[in-house]
């Protein structure tokens, strides 16, 4: 428990607290999560080392070698790469990002329904919190009688109204976890039900597209996956929707239209065509897997390719083909579909009924998975963080049964584990030092000389950094 109280701190830290008023929240995120993957590293490396190689052997032969060439494959890449110090670093975070989720797994496992009530617990006072920070902001406009602005509100708990909507394709379907059991009071029933309803409707403030492309395609993927047993699911997401739409009615065009208020929402969903920007982003990877095919230009590499829209192509897999080349992109992409097609099989299974904290977590893995597609869901640090926190919690659950058919421990593993861990914890150092030491007056210099802030890995996301 102790690794889901020091994520939980994390994540909660993250739009609870500013650490310093001149530090970017993309950057006091990066900073947060450097600190929570130092921690995991050194555990991974001594005190959880078995949690972390039990995991790691109950995964499928053929993730575990998928997984390992393509880091590989990454690790040559870094190797023959323009910057080093930069790949590097990207190449050790997502490594020290998979282990955290594997720990987390293993925890979940072993802790069993425990953990799942402290892990739902944290994701409610989430939910909570980032609503009441959000409509503060509306409360206060229509208080002192001033204009609305989807923007404003957004601001102060988000650098952007998307990282919202990133959060809401994985937190939606898990708040509805404890809806599913027959077992819960009506009150709490009823103040959960306003609470998925809240954030579907700040998911249509954010008019963040990919949130609904993400969990309509969740829901039709889980109706076909699941059958019957994911009805009761997909009955909430569809109630709780329309409620969101009647609030989002009353509260952001009713209310202000009734006090002659005016509102500034900016809001992309009723222009479903348009890619804002994204054709030119793939158009560039595009060229460059041509270009660089088997490697690839190395990882954090696009953020050399200046441009107005974004240092990533926002899109995973072609995130990955053009930095990390196609054959490593090939096998991740091998590695999670055996995964995804494992779990979906789980929930097929005719012999029993599928546990509904499973069928959440992977309607939420679904969710994200697609909005990677259309999103920077692996950019970003929170929501890297989250997305860690719902794989490692769907690992436990998955591998929960079974944790009395352990294979034994390779003597190999036990030496190879905690050696890459601290390999990847040296790597991630070097790879944010010194940089981590000035991050509020490199940012102000930058954006004095008229320089527009495009994150990455920091908020000034260009490599190597003016």
């Amino acid at each position: 428990m102790g690794l889901l109280l020091l994520l939980g701190l994390t994540l909660l830290a993250g739009v609870t607290i500013d650490f310093a008023f001149d530090l970017i929240w993309n950057d006091q995120q990066r900073i947060e999560q450097i600190f929570l993957l130092g921690v995991t590293a050194v555990a991974a490396a001594t005190i959880w080392r078995n949690t972390l190689s039990m995991m790691l052997i109950s995964l499928p032969l053929l993730s575990r070698w998928m997984l390992g060439f393509g880091f590989t494959l990454g690790g040559i890449s870094v190797a023959l790469s323009t910057y080093p110090h930069f790949a590097s670093l990207e190449w050790a975070s997502l490594i020290l990002l998979l282990i955290l989720a594997l720990l987390l797994g293993g925890q979940a496992r072993l802790e069993n329904v425990r953990f799942d009530r402290w892990a739902i617990r944290l994701v409610m006072a989430l939910g909570v919190i980032i609503v009441l920070k959000i409509m503060a902001g509306y409360v206060a406009a229509v208080a002192e009688h001033l204009q609305i602005d989807s923007v404003t509100m957004f601001a102060g708990t988000f650098s952007n109204q998307r990282v919202f909507g990133q959060i809401a394709s994985m937190a939606i379907p898990v708040l509805s976890f404890p809806l599913l059991s027959r077992k819960l009071p009506q009150v709490q029933r009823w103040g959960l039900l306003t609470l998925i309803a809240l954030w579907w409707m700040l998911a249509i403030l954010s008019g963040t597209r990919g949130t609904f492309l993400a969990l309509f395609t969740s829901a039709g993927v889980l109706a076909l996956a699941a059958g019957r047993p994911s009805y009761h699911l997909l009955k909430i997401q569809a109630l709780t929707l329309s409620v969101g739409i009647v609030l989002f009615g009353i509260l952001f065009w009713y209310i202000p239209h009734l006090l002659g208020l005016g509102t500034v929402l900016q809001n992309r969903l009723h222009d479903l065509t348009s890619l804002s920007g994204r054709q030119v982003l793939w158009s560039m990877a595009w060229h460059q897997i041509q270009s660089h095919p088997w490697l690839g230009i190395g990882p954090m590499h696009f953020a050399t390719l200046r441009n107005i829209y974004g240092a990533h192509p926002h899109n995973a897999i072609l995130q990955l083909a053009v930095e990390w080349g196609i054959p490593a992109t090939l096998a991740f992409v091998i590695a999670a579909t055996t995964g995804f097609l494992s779990l979906l099989s789980e929930l097929r299974q005719p012999k029993t009924k599928p546990d509904p904290l499973l069928l959440c977590l992977a309607a939420s893995l679904l969710a994200t998975s697609t909005q990677a597609m259309v999103d920077g869901i692996i950019v970003i640090p929170y929501t890297q963080t989250w997305l860690v926190f719902i794989v490692g919690w769907t690992l436990g659950v998955y591998y929960r049964d079974t944790h009395d058919r352990i294979p034994s421990e390779p003597r190999t593993m036990r030496l190879f584990v905690p050696a890459l861990t601290l390999f990847a914890l040296f790597f991630l150092l070097q790879g944010v030092f010194p940089e981590i030491l000035n991050r509020a007056e490199t940012n102000q210099a930058f954006i004095q000389k008229g320089g527009l802030l495009i994150p990455r890995y920091w908020s000034l996301g260009w490599i190597p950094q003016p």
